[in-house]
């Protein structure tokens, strides 16, 4: 029965495309829009809840976009890592009037990495790798919440990539205290990974780059992000809609960090899948050549891979990381 209604939920949200194109015509009243809402796509909604509470679009969602690992709490984390041989640390930092949130494991004498996650997503991103020893027991991880997701300012969009690098500063030079550490960024993390070594070289040792957007305009956007960005997006959960402001800002803020390539001087690994239709190859065309004048480049291209790399092939991700960290510049 779930599949049924979702199939038919789809095919209700399907007629409704109209809406959309009163929606993108600025010439439309706002009254206009709101009775095209109201008759068309409102009753849609009755659909998509039923599904919801029943249930019914589970087996559909990716298994890294489940409402606690997005959202959260410490108690959460803890309570998942019980049975854990070693528990990770959860630590609270302030950056001006923002206050970011991050874990970490791993003995404080080791290499750190810092891992930050792209849209929308959260530190428990990594939570696989928080279990592995093999991997801890080499390197100490850490994991932030960008700005807006997790427990750093949940639900308040920062859409500057600059500006977010910036929040992230105060944690780099924590972490840098004992050498330069290793920053890995994937999709609009890596646009920040790739900015907050630009602003602090002298922190940075190496840099890993996968599936990162670096070339502005050259992504895809989703459909669905026209619907969080219309007035329905009040229906939709608060990191949906700071993932959607981010999209919508990204070609400007993509703009506005290219003038700092050239301050980078550590090694960098870019990754990227060469079938990638959200994020497209040319981004790391990009990277390689504004790179290659100043620094070491891997271009490291996936064969047959789409956007998902990090989750189809972790352990691959892995081996680049640690090859990162052993050219890391100290």
């Amino acid at each position: 029965m779930p599949g049924l209604l979702g199939m038919y939920m789809l095919r209700k949200i399907r007629k409704s495309s109209l809406f959309w194109h009163y929606l993108l015509d600025e010439k439309r009243s706002h009254a206009r829009l709101i009775r095209t809402a109201m008759r068309v796509t409102i009753p849609n909604l009755f659909f998509v809840l039923m599904i919801a509470l029943s249930g019914g679009c589970s087996r559909r969602v990716p298994e890294h976009f489940s409402a606690w690992r997005l959202t959260s709490s410490d108690k959460q984390i803890w309570a998942a890592f019980e049975d854990a041989p070693e528990q990770p640390v959860i630590s609270y930092l302030k950056s001006g009037k923002h206050t970011l949130r991050y874990w970490s494991i791993g003995s404080e004498a080791l290499p750190v990495v810092l891992l930050v996650h792209g849209a929308p997503s959260s530190m428990v991103k990594y939570r696989r790798w928080f279990r592995d020893s093999s991997f801890y027991n080499k390197v100490r991880l850490v994991a932030v919440d960008r700005p807006g997701y997790g427990k750093s300012g949940y639900g308040k969009a920062i859409k500057s990539i600059d500006e977010q690098a910036k929040i992230l500063e105060p944690l780099v030079e924590r972490l840098a205290a004992r050498g330069p550490v290793t920053l890995y960024g994937s999709s609009y993390g890596a646009s920040v990974a790739a900015r907050i070594t630009m602003r602090q070289p002298d922190k940075i040792g190496a840099l890993v780059l996968q599936s990162a957007s670096l070339l502005p305009g050259a992504e895809r956007t989703p459909k669905t992000a026209y619907w969080i960005r219309s007035p329905l997006g009040v229906f939709f959960p608060k990191w949906a809609r700071v993932a959607t402001k981010e999209k919508f800002s990204h070609q400007k803020a993509l703009e506005a960090i290219q003038d700092g390539w050239q301050n980078i001087k550590c090694p960098v690994w870019v990754i990227h899948g060469d079938q990638d239709d959200l994020i497209y190859p040319s981004n790391a065309d990009h990277a390689v050549n504004m790179l290659k004048p100043h620094t070491q480049v891997k271009d490291i291209r996936i064969e047959h891979a789409r956007h998902n790399i990090f989750w189809r092939m972790p352990d691959s991700i892995q081996h680049y990381i640690l090859e990162s960290v052993s050219s890391c510049r100290r």
